[in-house]
C-alpha cells in the first residue's frame, strides 16, 4: 500500500509541479496501510508519515491524492 501511495504521489507531483497534501482512501485501504506500520493504531503517526491529511470515503475505489488550498478540517467547519 505504501508503494502504491508513493507512486500516486510521485505521479501527481510530476503532473502538477507540487506535492499533494491530501490522500483519499476507503477503510479497507486504511486497514491495509496500517498493517505496514509499527504502531497501526496511532492515526497521527499515519498522517505524519504520509505528510498528507487523510480523507476516508467509501466511494474511493483506489487511493488518490489531491492538493487543497484549505485544510479539509477547516473547510468542513466553515
Amino acid at each position: 500500500m505504501l508503494s502504491f501511495i508513493y507512486n500516486v504521489s510521485q505521479q501527481f507531483e510530476k503532473e502538477h509541479g507540487y506535492s499533494p497534501n491530501t490522500l483519499c482512501m476507503n477503510y479497507a485501504h486504511l486497514e491495509c496501510l496500517k498493517q505496514q506500520l509499527d504502531n497501526p493504531n496511532d492515526f497521527e503517526a499515519v498522517t505524519s508519515l504520509l505528510g498528507m491529511e487523510l480523507v476516508i470515503s467509501q466511494d474511493a475505489v483506489n487511493p488518490s491524492v489531491a492538493w487543497f488550498s484549505e485544510p479539509w478540517k477547516q473547510a468542513v467547519n466553515s
